[in-house]
C-alpha cells in the first residue's frame, strides 16, 4: 500500500460519520415533508472518503443484490456523481428508494469495517444522495436492454418487489407487463409508508424510470377477479412473478385515524 492510501484509510477510520441534514423540528410540526433533506455534494464526498474501500469488500456481502459498495462511493469521492448512479443501477432499480427505507443499518452498513471500532460510513445516505443528483439533473438515462427474447411475464403487484422483478426482466430483454390491484402503482411504498419518510414523488419518479426500461403497468386489474391467472397464462404469458404483499393493514381502532390528512 502507498503512502497516499494509508493517510486515505488513516484519515477515514479516524472521521465521524458526517450527518445528514433535517427539517427543524418547528417547521415540522405544520407539515408532512420528509423530514431527512439529504446530503449536499460537500456532505457526501466528506462522507465517502471515509470508506476504507477494503479488498474483500464486506459491505457488499450484506447487500441483498450485492451493489459493488466501494466502487461508487469511490466515484462520489472523486466528485463522478453520475458514475456513482450508473454502478447503482447495475444492480439497483430503485437507488433513491433504497436510500431512504432500506435498512442499512442491518445489512451493508452491519457489515462495514470501519463500524467494528466507530460509526459506519452513510452508505444508504450516499446512495441516496447519488440517485437524487442523477434525478436533478434530469433526462435519467436509461441503461442497455438486451435485445427482445420474444418472452412475455406478467407481474402481479407493483411493490417494491414486482417493481423490482419487472426492472430485472426488462434489461433482460423479456417484454413485462405489471398488473397492479389499486389505482396507483407502488405498493407498500405508496400506501404505507408515510409522506414524512418516503415522498410520493420519489416513488412516482422510480416508478417512471421502471416505465422507460419498457415496462407496461396496468391499474385496477385484480387478478383472480379481473381475470385469472391461468387465463394470463392461456393468454400468450410465458411466466407470471407473484409479488401480492402483505395483504390489508392492520388497524389500531383509535379516534381519528380514518380522518384526512391536512391540505396545509
Amino acid at each position: 500500500m502507498d503512502k497516499e492510501g494509508k493517510e486515505k484509510r488513516g484519515r477515514g477510520s479516524g472521521e465521524p460519520r458526517h450527518p445528514m441534514p433535517e427539517q427543524d423540528p418547528r417547521a415540522r410540526t405544520g407539515n408532512f415533508d420528509e423530514v431527512a433533506l439529504g446530503y449536499r455534494e460537500e456532505d457526501a464526498v466528506a462522507e465517502a472518503s471515509r470508506c476504507l474501500q477494503c479488498r474483500k469488500k464486506p459491505c457488499v456481502a450484506g447487500c441483498p443484490v450485492e451493489i459493488d459498495i466501494p466502487t461508487f462511493i469511490a466515484s462520489i469521492e472523486k466528485g463522478d456523481f453520475l458514475g456513482a448512479a450508473a454502478k447503482l443501477k447495475e444492480k439497483n432499480n430503485l437507488p433513491a428508494i433504497c436510500g431512504r427505507v432500506c435498512p442499512q443499518e442491518t445489512q451493508c452498513e452491519a457489515e462495514c469495517t470501519l463500524g467494528k471500532k466507530g460509526e459506519p460510513v452513510a452508505i444508504g445516505r450516499l446512495e441516496r444522495f447519488a440517485a437524487d443528483f442523477e434525478a436533478a439533473q434530469g433526462n435519467v438515462p436509461v441503461p442497455p436492454v438486451l435485445p427482445p427474447t420474444g418472452k412475455r411475464v406478467a407481474v402481479i403487484g407493483s411493490g417494491p418487489a414486482g417493481l423490482t422483478c419487472a426492472g430485472d426482466l426488462a434489461r433482460m430483454g423479456h417484454q413485462v407487463t405489471i398488473f397492479e390491484a389499486l389505482n396507483a402503482p407502488g405498493g407498500v411504498l405508496t400506501y404505507g409508508i408515510p409522506e414524512f419518510r418516503l415522498p410520493k414523488s420519489i416513488v412516482e419518479r422510480e416508478v417512471e424510470y421502471i416505465r422507460s426500461l419498457g415496462v407496461e403497468i396496468l391499474l385496477d386489474q385484480v387478478i383472480g377477479c379481473t381475470t385469472t391467472l391461468q387465463e394470463l397464462l392461456d393468454s400468450g404469458y410465458h411466466a407470471a412473478f407473484i409479488g401480492i404483499g402483505a395483504g390489508l393493514p392492520m388497524f389500531m381502532d383509535i379516534p381519528g385515524e380514518n380522518s384526512p390528512a391536512p391540505t396545509s
